[in-house]
């Protein structure tokens, strides 16, 4: 696909200074892209790596909430964990990854006070309690990874696709372009180069 400009010299001269920053617009955008996936790389296998550890411990921790609530009753659960004195502070602050902003979820603090009567629950309960408190930190990290991830993955795309255009659409269409203004040009130096030697015989 060429682009459509007047074959003068002056268009040919912006075309090529054209050519050169897509060209350099290209490298670098490519060198992104290779950063990006490798960064991108790394934090997927620790994503994944936490996913799992969380996979397995969450199931036991329902476990037991559920073996909890079969014993003393759902109702009697559900009334145990509104009267936990809980404490949650969080810190959402902004990091850059390979110049991507991300959020990044910190926690501050958590508390979770168990104040119901032992004597409705069961020690489950209490071991269901303590995990799902020690688990946490980890839900919110995982929660931050994967946005990261998601965000990262968006970025890699959107750098692939102008890294496409440049490669495939852009710089051949200028080389495509220059090459035919140039052809133009020679062209009509030839033709004007002629005329003047005919002139020149006439003259002669």
């Amino acid at each position: 696909m060429k682009i459509r400009v007047n074959p003068t010299r002056m268009q040919l001269l912006r075309l090529k200074k054209r050519l050169v920053m897509s060209r350099r617009g290209h490298k670098l955008m490519k060198d992104k892209m290779e950063g990006l996936v490798q960064a991108f790389i790394e934090l997927v296998s620790d994503y994944a790596s936490l996913r799992d550890e969380i996979d397995r411990s969450l199931p036991s921790i329902l476990g037991l909430f559920m073996l909890a609530g079969g014993i003393s009753g759902e109702e009697a659960i559900t009334a145990a964990l509104e009267e936990c004195d809980t404490r949650l502070e969080v810190a959402i602050t902004r990091k850059s990854v390979m110049s991507v902003p991300c959020p990044e979820v910190e926690l501050k603090g958590f508390e979770l006070r168990p104040s119901y009567s032992t004597l409705s629950t069961t020690t489950d309960f209490d071991h269901a309690c303590t995990s799902l408190r020690d688990i946490f930190p980890r839900l919110l990290k995982l929660a931050s990874m994967e946005e990261t991830v998601v965000r990262m993955a968006d970025e890699i795309e959107k750098t692939r696709r102008r890294v496409n255009a440049l490669e495939y659409i852009m710089i051949p269409s200028l080389k495509s372009t220059i090459k035919e203004i140039s052809s133009k040009l020679e062209e009509a130096e030839r033709s004007s180069r002629a005329r003047l030697m005919k002139v020149k015989a006439m003259i002669m």
